[in-house]
């Protein structure tokens, strides 16, 4: 995988912001300075009390100066830990939110491209290891280099010798912890990788749960969870193996460098080179040096985890969305009253033809009945009105206005569409009808609930439409999803209405109760509607025949017919599976 060329590059551009950079930067010198000044202090009292120059009262003084320093150091130590965890929070809300808006500005099939797993490890964990590395990471690595600079510069005040000596043992530890560091970015990667493979499996097992049921699939699957589960330890276990050993080889190491400088300076101290004072302060200089010298390894290791989530995040944020606004689109339109027109409009899919050379035009207030075996390109004929797919070739256009000048904004305010598999969010019935307009009045709300042929089945509900229908809509029938997502596109009154075959789930008798109150109360709104039931398209003024992406037929439903070609062999072939039906009864 790619890595970043830099960080932070546009996509972190803003998220921290600079008053809490230079507070913190701020806070842990100062935090430093008095941490490191007590050594020092320690040891001038040591060399105090060794020759017999310090009295009672002047002990008091000196140890209640001490505890007044330590405590005023540890007030900002705790200030500049607090800082960086305010601008993480900050860059992780930022960055996530970036992250989110980009995926919804692609058009669904790239988005599908991805597993819902993957995208949620990326929105999460990724996002909380890049925080991670630039709050904390961060953090840690100015904090050490604002000890280890004013510690080295106090040792070398006091003893250049055994400060030479010291400046050789930490890099050395630092070393040996980032040689041991150095596998963790591909083995963090690893695992993210296998957590969004595991978040999408249990998302698909939650979502057909049904399904899974009926066939009697759960041990299988059961099984197959488990051997993804067990390769996500494993790889966990791998990146531990890695980070754990660090700490102790790291601690193991000063404890050896603190043996060292005792029997160096010792025996300095022993033949009168050194003052004990100076031994015991750079004794002190060498705990406190411990926790900067572990940070960095540390530090080390959440930038190598960020810098992989980083790459993860990137990748997606480099993909440009495939639909796209012009930069200064029109800003007043008026749809009502416009024809719709195709002009030798021609859609490929992955390099396969869907819609070629489609030129047909829609009247305001014309009802557009569309039809055609399956695969002819029917839904994606109703998506390029909505701009879910941009054609390849030729045009669409609103009238004169072409329809890639329009504002997004303004097109799915004014076309609307209920799809055959609609999606409907885990909320109130209510809420899923209103989402588009949640200050729609009652009375609306009620219109396109009679309209739809929902309000017959209300009584059904508990909470009526307040009634939570789970995730998915999963507690309601597939009719009954159908045409709370027609109702959902009834409430705006949009111009222009889509619908793609979104009374399959429907008996016959509903489908018609449905088009007998639906017809004449958008008499004036330009309806296209994809079906394969010839009584539901007989209600159209004009019906497109499509086949393998071209249209072959075009024309009213009696001439179609009277032509004999797949309209009336359609019709013909359900007016017989009717009779068929009817015996059997």
């Amino acid at each position: 995988m790619k890595e970043p060329a830099s960080i932070p590059p546009r996509l972190l551009r803003g998220t921290v912001p600079p008053l809490l950079v230079v507070a913190s930067i701020l806070l842990t010198f100062l935090a430093s300075s008095l941490t490191l000044w007590l050594p020092r202090r320690i040891g001038y009292l040591v060399d105090e009390l060794s020759t017999g120059g310090m009295g009672g009262t002047d002990l008091y003084k000196e140890i209640s100066l001490f505890l007044g320093v330590a405590l005023i150091a540890a007030g900002f130590s705790k200030a500049m830990r607090v800082v960086p965890m305010r601008w993480g929070v900050g860059v992780a809300h930022l960055l996530r939110t970036r992250l989110q808006a980009h995926i919804l500005s692609q058009d669904e099939s790239q988005v599908r491209q991805r597993r819902v797993g993957e995208l949620m490890s990326r929105l999460q964990s990724d996002v909380n290891s890049v925080a991670d590395m630039m709050a904390l990471g961060g953090h840690s690595i100015i904090r050490a280099v604002f000890t280890l600079g004013i510690a080295f510069w106090m040792m070398f005040q006091r003893s250049p010798e055994m400060a030479r000596w010291m400046s050789l043992l930490i890099p050395l530890l630092m070393v040996i912890g980032f040689v041991m560091l150095r596998s963790i970015r591909s083995r963090h990667l690893e695992v993210q990788e296998q957590l969004g493979v595991l978040t999408t499996y249990c998302q698909e097992s939650f979502t057909g749960l049904r399904i899974l049921r009926g066939l009697g699939l759960e041990d299988l699957r059961m099984k197959a969870f488990g051997e993804l589960n067990t390769e996500y330890i494993r790889r966990n276990l791998k990146l531990s193996r890695v980070e754990i050993p660090v700490w102790p080889v790291i601690q193991t190491g000063f404890v050896i460098g603190n043996a060292l400088l005792l029997w160096t300076g010792g025996m300095k101290v022993i033949r009168g080179e050194i003052p004990l004072g100076v031994l015991v302060e750079f004794q002190q200089y060498l705990m406190v040096l411990q926790w900067p010298s572990l940070s960095v390894a540390w530090s080390l290791s959440l930038i190598l985890r960020g810098r992989a989530s980083y790459s993860r995040i990137k990748e997606v944020m480099d993909e440009e969305p495939r639909i796209r606004e012009l930069p200064n689109p029109a800003e007043t339109f008026e749809l009502p009253g416009t024809p719709l027109v195709f002009d030798s409009v021609s859609v490929l899919l992955e390099g396969q033809p869907i819609l070629r050379e489609m030129s047909f035009r829609v009247e305001a207030g014309e009802r557009i009945g569309i039809t055609g075996p399956t695969g002819s390109g029917k839904t994606v004929l109703l998506h390029t009105i909505l701009r879910r797919q941009d054609p390849d070739r030729g045009h669409i256009r609103f009238g004169s206005m072409p329809l890639e000048d329009l504002p997004l904004e303004t097109l799915y305010q004014h076309v609307r569409i209920a799809p055959q598999e609609p999606m409907l969010f885990s909320m109130s019935l209510r809420e899923n009808l209103t989402l588009a307009n949640p200050e729609v009045s009652e009375e609306e709300v009620n219109r396109a609930l009679d309209l739809s042929a929902l309000s017959m089945d209300l009584a059904q509900f508990p909470d009526g439409l307040d009634t939570s229908i789970g995730e998915r809509g999963v507690t309601l029938s597939g009719g009954q999803r159908q045409r709370a997502a027609i109702a959902r596109a009834l409430i705006p009154d949009p111009p222009v209405l889509l619908l793609d075959d979104s009374l399959s789930a429907v008996d016959t008798s509903t489908e018609s109760r449905i088009l007998e109150k639906l017809l004449p109360a958008v008499r004036d709104r330009t309806l296209l509607m994809v079906s394969h039931r010839v009584a539901a398209l007989r209600h159209c003024d004009r019906i497109l025949v499509l086949n393998e992406g071209r249209l072959v037929e075009q024309g009213t439903p009696e001439q179609l017919l009277n032509a004999g070609g797949y309209f009336a062999t359609l019709e013909e072939r359900q007016r017989l599976q009717a009779r068929l039906e009817a015996d059997d009864v």
